[in-house]
């Protein structure tokens, strides 16, 4: 069961770094995002999406902190 529980925080952390990712580049380079007419739209979407992936690794963290919390496991796309 333990190993469900690990793929699942897994996945929500690459969630939520994904939508960081895309938040810094909305922030950053702004050129880059000509197809979003409302730029202030998609930050504060990009701002509430990392807010839910964050709510969902706590609660996770929270719930399973008892037996050995889930750690962010290391990929193989690694440089």
């Amino acid at each position: 069961n333990n190993i469900y529980i690990q793929a699942i925080y897994n996945q929500y952390l690459g969630c939520r770094d994904e939508a960081r990712a895309d938040l810094e580049n909305f922030l950053l380079h702004r050129v880059g995002v000509g197809e979003h007419a409302n730029i202030g739209a998609e930050i504060k979407r990009k701002i509430e999406e990392v807010a839910k992936y964050e709510g969902v690794l706590s609660t996770m963290n929270n719930l399973f902190a008892q037996e050995a919390a889930p750690s962010p496991q290391p990929t193989d796309d690694t440089v």
